[in-house]
This record gives structure tokens, C-alpha cells and sequence, in this order.
């Protein structure tokens, strides 16, 4: 069995998001195991074609050659130019000819663009077995996608429709994902099952956090969409500083053109406040920031799964987060302040309560460290027998609305 991987968010530029480190991860552990087969999706040709030098790096090695943090990896490999190159320099795969019956497809990540309609028409012509990762649909349930985007997901929803099995990353992405599908009239729906992320750190290296540390610095990690929710961080942040409470407030994440949130971080630092913006760090910076901060703190409004909020405990480092949905699964073994995170003044008392609480902090700090997390050995075991088990239905068909 070969097993063809989709890895065009995870192998045209540095930028590292959950799922790209996760799609990263799963194909390196994957690759030790089995025959695969790692494809690009090239948005201008409508094709997909294999990796070429700078591909694979960027999927293997994504911080080589990475001197500086950016506010905008993005635009080192995603946007035209990139596209325009690789359009010009690759070769298409055709899918149909190369997969043979006992191969898979996988599609690990969300896709946006025309493989919302060529997907469907592959797996339907070549009866291919078709394997697909569902995320979260949190920017739908939120209502903050634009009409235009909206339409792109529900296409996306729709298209996942035809895959034999979904894997959802956690009980609330695959209980969205079905409610999507009842709503557009879905028939004959695939196997969907939870299989939640391991963490990427290695084992050996947990025991290595300072636990005795006396730092002020309250870290939070994520990317500065909307529903990450950092207005309302920056504002609790404001109402501890003035309250006369001295911590350091590090973010880090990629920017992505919010605007609001970087002029908010520009007049906190003209007041003073100690707060620093690191945009989008490497592996080891990062594994470095969770080691030294005292806490987290994840304010976003809905997640898929909360892979910070996971990272945060692995390093015995207790997190103000929201409880409901999957970061509520997350949340709930321990280690956590849970808060409103809808609510400024709630997030200002998680963070007031971690900085002058020692009783609380030292017990949220000793359940974030006898927290157990899932292996990727065992993950991949799982995945292994889900690509290995045949599906009864061949193809999916929407009911046309």
C-alpha cells in the first residue's frame, strides 16, 4: 500500500499553525512506516504535483534557514509568486493513473480552493480509498466568515462527504461536522471516528521544565484571527496592569492582518506595559517560551481542539482557558483555571487569581504535570488501521437542496 499525502498547507512556506505542525508530524512518523507519497496542490493549474527541493523542506525542516521571526510566513512560498513557480517547474499528478487499488488518499487539512469540486470527482471515478482529517468548523459555528468563505466551507463540508472515512480531532468537531451534514441533507454518510492529536514534544524532554520557576511572564500562543479572541486578552491584560499588578504578557502567532489587535499591542507598549509581540517563532523558541513562563493563557472562543491549552500542561504549566466544547475536553483533566473567556473582567481574574494565588497555582501546577497525553506511536497505530479498514460504501452523493 502507498499511501499519497495532501501536504499543500504544510510544505510551501515555514508557517506553523496547529494543523500544519500536525500534518508535518503525522507525515514524518508515517514516512518510517510505510510508503508515501507527499503531494502539492497548485491552486493556479488545478493539479497536484509532487514535491520539489524547496517543498520538501519546508514540509521536513520548515525553520532552516529561518534567522528572524515574521509577522507573515505566509508569504515566504503561499501566495502567487510561489504559486506562478511551482506552476511553471512542476509536473502534474494524475491521481487516477497512479493510485492502484490498494492504495489512499489522505487529506489532512482543510482545503479552500478547486479541490472542493476535483476531489469529489477523483474519488468518485477512481473509486479510491479516501481518508480525510477534520479540524473544526468554529469560524462557521461563530458566524464570523465572510459570505464568500462561508460558501468555500460548506462546499469543503460537503466534499469531506465523499471521503470513506473522517477522522475528527475531537467529540465537538465530529459532532459539528455531522450536524453540518443532517443540515445539507447528506445520504449514505462516511465513518467518522474521534482520534484526538498526540503531542509533538518528545517524551524525554518533559522532565527538563522548571518547575520552580518564579517568572511573572504569562505566555499565550496563537495566531491573531478573530476567534482567538486577543482583543479581549489585551484589554484583561490592561485592567491587571492598572490595577497595579506587575507580569510580562508574550504573545506569539502569526499576524494575519488584523489590524485591530496589532494597534491595540502598539498603544499598551506607549503606555509602558510590559508586553511583547514575538510574531511567528520557531519549534525551538517556542518549546523555550512555555518552559520559561510562569502561565498561559488561551482565550480563544471555540476550538477544533486546543492544541495550546495541551502543550501549556505537557509542560507542567497551568492554563486560563474557556471550557466549553473541545476546550472543555481538553480542559477538564486538570491543570486548568477555567474562565468566560466571552468576558474581559473574567480572563482579568484568571490572571489576577494565577499571579496571587501560590495554594492554587502550586495545585493547578502539580495537576498540569501528572497530566498523560496521548503517544504519536499510539496515534499512528490507530491511524494505520483506519487507512488498512475498507469502507462498505464506495461513494457519497449530497441530496440536492
Amino acid at each position: 500500500m502507498n499511501l499519497f499525502v495532501d501536504v499543500t498547507n504544510s510544505c510551501r512556506s515555514p508557517r506553523n499553525t496547529g494543523m500544519q505542525r500536525m500534518t508535518r508530524r503525522l507525515f514524518a512518523e508515517l514516512e518510517q512506516r510505510m510508503s508515501v507519497t507527499p503531494i502539492c496542490w497548485n491552486r493556479l493549474g488545478h493539479f497536484y504535483h509532487r514535491l520539489g527541493d524547496r517543498e520538501s523542506v519546508y514540509l521536513r525542516t520548515p525553520f532552516q534557514g529561518y534567522d528572524r521571526a515574521v509577522a507573515l510566513p505566509e508569504f515566504r512560498g503561499e501566495k502567487f509568486p510561489g504559486e506562478l513557480r511551482r506552476l511553471l517547474r512542476r509536473r502534474p499528478v494524475d491521481l487516477s493513473a497512479e493510485l492502484s487499488g490498494g492504495d489512499v488518499f489522505l487529506a489532512p487539512d482543510f482545503f479552500a480552493d478547486s479541490r472542493r469540486q476535483k476531489l469529489p470527482e477523483i474519488i468518485r471515478k477512481n473509486g479510491m480509498r479516501a481518508v480525510a482529517i477534520f479540524h473544526d468548523a468554529a469560524m462557521e459555528r461563530l458566524g464570523l466568515h465572510a459570505r464568500r468563505s462561508t460558501q468555500k466551507f460548506r462546499d469543503y463540508l460537503q466534499a469531506l462527504a465523499f471521503f470513506n472515512r473522517v477522522l475528527c480531532i475531537s467529540q465537538q468537531s465530529r459532532n459539528d461536522l455531522l450536524s453540518f451534514w443532517r443540515e445539507y441533507g447528506i445520504r449514505d454518510l462516511p465513518e467518522t471516528f474521534v482520534e484526538s492529536w498526540p503531542l509533538e514534544f518528545d517524551e524525554v524532554e518533559r522532565g527538563s521544565t522548571d518547575m520552580a520557576s518564579k517568572s511573572q511572564s504569562v505566555f499565550c500562543v496563537s495566531t491573531f484571527v478573530p476567534r482567538k479572541n486577543h482583543l479581549a486578552l489585551l484589554d484583561a491584560a490592561e485592567n491587571v496592569w492598572s490595577n497595579g499588578l506587575a507580569f510580562e504578557l508574550k504573545l506569539v502567532g502569526a499576524w494575519a492582518g488584523n489590524w485591530p489587535v496589532l494597534r491595540k499591542i502598539r498603544a499598551l507598549r506607549a503606555k509602558g506595559r510590559s508586553l511583547a509581540w514575538l510574531k511567528h517563532v520557531d519549534d525551538q523558541t517556542l518549546h523555550a517560551l512555555y518552559r520559561e513562563c510562569a502561565f498561559t493563557v488561551y482565550p480563544s472562543l471555540m476550538e477544533g481542539f486546543g492544541l495550546p491549552i495541551a502543550e501549556s500542561l505537557w509542560h507542567g504549566k497551568p492554563c486560563v482557558c474557556g471550557g466549553n466544547g473541545a476546550l472543555g475536553e481538553v480542559a477538564r483533566g486538570g491543570g486548568c483555571l477555567i474562565v468566560d473567556q466571552t468576558s474581559v473582567d473574567a480572563l482579568a481574574e484568571g490572571i489576577k487569581t494565577l499571579l496571587l494565588d501560590g495554594p492554587l497555582y502550586s495545585r493547578l501546577s502539580a495537576e498540569a504535570r501528572a497530566r498523560k497525553f496521548r503517544s504519536w506511536s499510539d496515534y499512528v497505530d490507530k491511524f494505520l488501521a483506519h487507512l488498512n479498514a475498507r469502507s462498505n460504501n464506495a461513494a457519497r452523493v449530497p441530496i440536492s437542496h
